[in-house]
């Protein structure tokens, strides 16, 4: 989509598509590793605690989907609008 969004759009409208998007994405990467990490068979979470690869997983996905939130969401916004007013 974002390929084809940055060939078809002018930047400006472009760049307002982004602003909406993204936190959109990055807050459904964080609901479904929830729903995956609660919908684990066969007990939910308390199923990832007897599997050392499939906890390292759901915590890798957790940090990556955390810094996406709460760290690279928010820069790339900054980034965005900031390149507007050059």
């Amino acid at each position: 989509m974002t390929k084809v969004c940055y060939h078809a759009l002018p930047m400006s409208a472009f760049t307002t598509l982004q602003k909406r998007v993204f936190p959109v994405y990055f807050r459904l990467q964080s609901l479904l590793l929830f729903l995956t990490a609660f919908t684990h068979p066969p007990h939910g979470p308390l199923s990832l605690a007897t599997s050392f690869g499939d906890l390292a997983l759901m915590v890798l996905g957790g940090a990556m989907a955390g810094l996406n939130l709460l760290v690279w969401g928010p820069r790339t916004q900054d980034a965005m609008i900031e390149r507007i007013h050059q």
